[in-house]
C-alpha cells in the first residue's frame, strides 16, 4: 500500500501495525490513469472506497446535460462514506481520476467488523461522515443559491481561511471553477473581473489576493 491509507482520517490514532491487522489482508487496490472513471454514477456502493494516492473528482450530469463537479477528494481521503450503510445505496456522483490515482476497496462487511472490533475506527468514520454531511449541505446552497459573484466570493473567502492568509494560489482554472458552481466559463470571467475591478480582490493567473474581507463578506451574502 501506498503511504497514504496510513494518513486516513478514518484510521486516525492507529499505527500501521493497528491499521494493518484491522485490514488483514481483506481489501484490494487499483489504480486508475487520468480521466479514468473510479466508480459510476448510480452504481451501488457496496466497498469503501480509499484514495491511497492522487485525486478523484466527484461530478454529475444534471437533467440538462450540464456536468456539476461536486468535490476533488485527495488522498487520503474516503470516497462517499455516507453512502456505504445507506438504504438507498447508489453513487450520486461519477468518481473520476483527474491525475494517475491508486484506491484501495474494503467490502462492506469487512469494514463493518473493523467498526465492531475498533471503536477508534467507529468514532472517527462517523465524524468524518458528519464533516462530509457539512460540506454537501454548504456545497449545495454554493450551487444553487445566489449570484455568480456570490458564489465565487465564498469560494475565495474558503481558500483565504484554508491557507490561514489573505494571499493565496488556487489549484483551479476558470473552466474548473465554473463546472464547480455549474456556470458558463464567461459567466465567471465576468463575474471575477467585475471584483477585481472594484479592488476587493487583486488577481494574476491563479494567484489571488483579498485586500477587503468585509467587502468580500457582503458580496457572498447579497443572496
Amino acid at each position: 500500500m501506498e503511504n497514504g491509507i496510513y494518513k486516513c482520517p478514518i484510521f486516525a490514532g492507529l499505527n500501521r501495525e493497528e491499521i494493518d491487522k484491522l485490514l488483514n489482508g481483506k481489501f484490494q487496490t487499483k489504480r486508475y490513469s487520468t480521466g479514468e472513471i473510479v466508480a459510476f454514477q448510480g452504481g451501488h456502493y457496496h466497498s469503501l472506497l480509499i484514495v491511497d494516492k492522487g485525486t478523484v473528482r466527484g461530478e454529475m450530469i444534471n437533467f440538462a446535460g450540464d456536468r456539476v463537479v461536486i468535490e476533488e477528494i485527495t488522498s487520503p481521503r474516503p470516497i462517499a462514506p455516507a453512502i456505504l450503510y445507506a438504504t438507498d445505496n447508489h453513487l450520486p456522483v461519477d468518481v473520476v481520476a483527474i491525475e494517475d490515482t491508486k484506491v484501495l476497496s474494503i467490502p462492506r462487511n469487512n469494514f463493518t467488523c473493523i467498526l465492531q472490533t475498533d471503536t477508534r475506527v467507529l468514532h472517527n468514520f462517523m465524524q468524518n461522515m458528519s464533516d462530509r454531511s457539512k460540506f454537501l449541505s454548504d456545497r449545495v446552497r454554493m450551487l444553487r443559491f445566489g449570484t455568480i459573484k456570490s458564489k465565487l466570493a465564498g469560494y475565495l473567502l474558503e481558500q483565504m481561511q484554508h491557507n490561514n492568509s489573505p494571499e493565496f494560489d488556487i489549484v483551479h482554472t476558470q473552466q474548473e471553477l465554473a463546472d464547480i458552481f455549474g456556470v458558463t466559463r464567461p459567466a465567471l470571467s465576468r463575474a471575477l473581473s467585475q471584483i477585481i475591478e472594484t479592488r476587493i480582490i487583486n488577481s494574476k493567473n491563479k494567484h489571488f489576493r483579498i485586500n477587503d474581507k468585509d467587502k468580500l463578506i457582503a458580496i457572498f451574502k447579497n443572496i
